[in-house]
């Protein structure tokens, strides 16, 4: 097996989910910080402004639907690899759709809360740079200030939701279809091994290199940098293991 060609042609799926996801993050994101805005409105001087509690909700259901959208058919593909039938996918469909919420409940949800803990400390130090400049043209904490105070962290999040887009969206589909993949799996009942595809990438860590062709059994974890990763991107791993993480798994029949 070439696990470079392998690699190539796994990401290529891979590709077209994070594409599909790109725009679902972007929007979150701006609805996240919504409150913000209307807070901005509701105040008489910008210098009494708090951070209001964000729309997290929004990050929530951006999670849920990239997971439901690579989870699933990189799940279902595994299934089909071995030519199960109809009615037992259909099953099996329900079963992992109901895994994949437990999942973003169980592992994910320390992400998610990343995602809000990471909004509100950019928030804080736009508020802590840009009310004092706005507040040194003279014009007061209300009225053309608030405008100008709203304009300015507009543009100042528009620009960083792109580079935030694209790290949370290559990190969490490459993890959501490598669980996939193993939980597709591991429901065939069939024994294997799985084996760790490093992407070889610019960017990529020299240890996940040298996991390269790293074998395991299906419910065994690979060892890597010092810690124990059922798949690439495990949440189980520190960030520094997981995030940006673009390497791959394939499985063999023992």
């Amino acid at each position: 097996m070439n696990l470079r060609r392998l690699w190539l042609i796994i990401d290529r799926q891979k590709a077209s989910y994070r594409t599909k996801t790109k725009p679902v993050f972007m929007g979150a994101l701006e609805k996240q910080i919504k409150p913000l805005y209307e807070k901005i409105e509701l105040v008489s001087d910008i210098r009494d402004l708090e951070i209001p509690p964000l729309n997290d909700q929004a990050i929530q259901e951006a999670y849920k639907r990239l997971y439901m959208a690579t989870a699933l058919p990189f799940a279902m593909d595994k299934r089909r690899q071995r030519k199960w039938t109809k009615g037992e996918d259909e099953i099996f469909e329900d079963l992992i759709m109901e895994q994949i919420l437990a999942y973003l409940r169980d592992y994910v949800g320390s992400e998610i809360r990343a995602v809000g803990d990471t909004s509100k400390l950019l928030i804080q130090r736009l508020l802590d740079k840009l009310i004092p400049e706005i507040m040194d043209q003279g014009i007061g904490g209300g009225g053309a200030a608030q405008t100008m105070l709203r304009d300015r962290i507009k543009s100042e999040w528009h620009r960083a939701k792109y580079y935030r887009t694209e790290r949370i969206v290559r990190t969490e589909v490459n993890r959501a279809a490598n669980w996939g993949s193993l939980e597709g799996a591991r429901s065939l009942d069939i024994p294997q091994n799985k084996v760790w595809i490093s992407a070889f990438a610019p960017e990529s860590r020299p240890e996940h290199e040298t996991a390269d062709g790293q074998k395991r059994d299906l419910n065994e974890p690979f060892e890597v940098w010092g810690e124990s990763l059922m798949y690439p991107g495990d949440p189980a791993g520190s960030g520094q293991n997981t995030i940006n993480c673009l390497c791959s798994t394939y499985e063999e029949v023992k």
